[in-house]
C-alpha cells in the first residue's frame, strides 16, 4: 500500500516542505506519522476530517489516519466556515485534524497535544455510535472544494489500484520528483501524492500558486520532473510564456480536470516535443478515485481532442438504452469498469455503513463516441455539471444556495470554466450580490462567474425552468 512508508525509508528520498524550507527523508516522515498514528488509534474505526492544504503537516495527518485504520475525509482548509460546519453536523466526525488553529472553533471538540508541528488534533466530546464499513478509506467531495455534503466513498482497493495504474502508464519511478500544483483535497491532486508515495519518489509540498514566481523558483531549485494541471493551469502557463521557461529537470506534463481545447493541446504537445518531454492528456472523475483514461503521449498529435483509452486494469465502453455500442462514431454514454470505481455516495453519516453499491461499474454521465482505433471522445454531458478550475460544480446545488440567500429566483447554466447566473430581479444590487456569494462561498475567481439580470426567468410548459432558453438568452 502507498501509505506503507517502511518500503522506502532507506533510499534517501522523501518530502520537501516548501513552507519550512526543509527536506524530510522518508525515515523521518515515518517517525512523525507513527507518533500521530498512536494518538489517533481507537478501539474501532472512526471518521477523521482532515482540513488540509498542500503541506507536510497535512500529508502526515492523511497517512497517520489511514495507518490507524480510520476513514479520512479530506476537505480544503480554505472551505467556507459555514460549509465546513455543515459537514461536521451531517457526518459527526470523531476526530478533526487541521493545519493551523482550525479545530479550536469547532464546538463539541476538545484539542489534544499534537506530535506534528503545524497540525492540530481535536476529539469529539460525544462520540458517534454510527458504524463505518471496514472497506471505506477515503471520503472526497463530489465538487472538489465547494463543500458539498455529498461525499464519494473510496475503498482501500480503490485508492491503491488507481495509484498503481497511474504509476504504470506514466512510468513513475523513485527517480521522479513531483510538486503539489493542485490541492490535496481534490482527487487529481491527491492522485499525484498517492502515486508518487507508492513509487517511493520525492514530493515537494507547497501552497504557492502556479502563477507565482515562488512556485517556479521552488520547482527549479528542487529539480522537479513533472507538472500536473487542469485547463486553467495551462492557461496560466501560456500567459507565463511557458515555452521560454528554463526547466531542464521537467520530463512529464499531465492534464485532466476538464476539457483542454484541441489548439491548446497542440500548443503544449509541440512545446513538449521540442523540449524532449512527454505530455499526457487524461480523463477522470472522483467517482473513479481519479483517473479513467489517458492518451499515450506518442499518439497525442493524431488524437487531438480525445480522452484516450482506459487506464491499466480498467475498461471503457459506450452504452445507449442498455445496449453496448460497438460501431465507431456512434454516440452513447461512456461507461467505465475497474477496481478504482467508488463504493458509492454518502449524504449522511449513516451512509458510511454501506458496502459496495457500484460493483466496479461507473456510468460517467458523459456522452461520447469511439474512433476506429478504440480512442474515446467526449461529446457532451447527461447531467447539469460543469468543471471550473478542475473542480466540479453541480449547477442545481449552486442555484439552491443562491435562492436561499437571495429573495429571488435564479437559474444557472454554463460550460467548463464559465458559470452564468441569471437572476430574476429588477435590482442590479441583487445581481452583484449573487456573484459575490458564488465567489466567496466556492472560492472561485470572479473572472469565471458571470451574473445577469432578467425580469422573468424562462419556463417551459410545465412551469419548470427552461435552461435551453436561459442559455439562448445569455448568448
Amino acid at each position: 500500500m502507498f501509505w506503507e512508508i517502511e518500503r522506502v525509508v532507506c533510499d534517501g528520498h522523501g518530502i520537501y516542505d516548501g513552507a519550512e524550507r526543509r527536506f524530510v527523508p522518508y525515515l523521518q516522515l515515518l517517525e512523525q506519522v507513527s507518533a500521530l498514528e498512536e494518538v489517533l488509534r481507537a478501539d474501532r474505526k472512526r471518521l477523521v476530517v482532515l482540513l488540509c492544504d498542500n503541506s507536510l503537516a497535512s500529508l502526515t495527518g492523511y497517512l497517520a489516519a489511514l495507518r490507524a485504520g480510520h476513514t479520512v475525509a479530506l476537505t480544503s482548509v480554505a472551505t467556507d466556515v459555514s460549509l465546513r460546519q455543515r459537514l461536521f453536523e451531517i457526518y459527526a466526525p470523531e476526530i478533526i485534524l487541521g493545519v493551523g488553529p482550525t479545530t479550536e472553533s469547532s464546538a463539541g471538540y476538545g484539542s489534544v497535544s499534537s506530535p506534528v508541528s503545524g497540525l492540530t488534533v481535536a476529539f469529539a466530546q460525544r462520540v458517534s455510535n454510527a458504524p463505518i464499513h471496514p472497506d471505506t478509506a477515503v471520503l472526497l467531495s463530489t465538487s472538489g472544494t465547494t463543500g458539498s455534503p455529498k461525499l464519494i466513498r473510496l475503498s482501500y482497493r480503490n485508492v491503491q489500484s488507481n495509484a498503481e495504474a497511474i504509476v504504470k502508464y506514466l512510468g513513475i519511478s523513485g527517480a521522479e520528483t513531483a510538486i503539489t500544483s493542485l490541492p490535496m483535497s481534490y482527487s487529481y491532486g491527491l492522485s499525484v501524492v498517492n502515486s508518487h508515495l507508492l513509487a517511493g519518489a520525492n514530493l515537494v509540498c507547497t501552497n504557492a500558486p502556479v502563477v507565482a514566481g515562488e512556485f517556479w523558483n521552488l520547482f527549479a531549485r528542487r529539480r522537479c520532473t513533472s507538472f500536473a494541471g487542469v485547463p486553467f493551469s495551462y492557461g496560466i502557463l501560456e500567459r507565463l510564456k511557458f515555452a521560454q521557461m528554463d526547466l531542464p529537470s521537467l520530463r512529464t506534463m499531465t492534464q485532466a480536470g476538464g476539457r483542454l481545447a484541441p489548439e491548446k493541446i497542440r500548443l503544449f504537445g509541440d512545446i513538449a516535443r521540442r523540449k524532449g518531454m512527454k505530455f499526457y492528456v487524461m480523463y477522470g472523475q472522483t467517482e473513479a478515485t481519479a483517473r479513467i483514461a489517458y492518451v499515450p503521449w506518442e499518439r497525442l498529435p493524431e488524437k487531438l481532442g480525445s480522452v484516450g483509452i482506459a487506464i491499466p486494469g480498467g475498461t471503457l465502453r459506450l452504452e445507449s438504452e442498455g445496449e453496448v455500442i460497438t460501431e465507431p462514431g456512434v454516440e452513447g454514454e461512456l461507461v467505465y469498469e475497474g477496481p478504482n470505481v467508488m463504493l458509492g455516495y454518502a449524504e449522511t453519516r449513516g451512509c458510511l455503513a454501506k458496502a459496495d453499491e457500484m460493483d466496479g461499474r461507473l456510468p460517467t454521465g458523459d456522452l461520447g463516441s469511439r474512433d476506429a482505433d478504440g480512442f474515446f471522445y467526449i461529446t457532451g454531458r447527461l447531467k447539469r455539471f460543469i468543471k471550473v478550475f478542475g473542480l466540479r460544480l453541480n449547477l442545481d446545488e449552486v442555484e439552491k444556495m443562491l435562492e436561499s440567500k437571495l429573495s429571488c429566483s435564479v437559474a444557472c447554466v454554463g460550460k467548463d470554466e464559465s458559470l452564468h447566473v441569471l437572476v430574476e430581479s429588477d435590482n442590479d444590487a441583487e445581481v452583484a450580490e449573487a456573484k459575490k456569494h458564488v465567489v466567496e462561498l466556492y472560492k472561485l475567481h470572479h473572472s469565471v462567474i458571470h451574473a445577469h439580470r432578467t425580469s422573468l426567468l424562462p419556463v417551459n410548459a410545465s412551469g419548470k425552468k427552461d435552461y435551453a432558453s436561459v442559455a439562448h438568452e445569455l448568448r
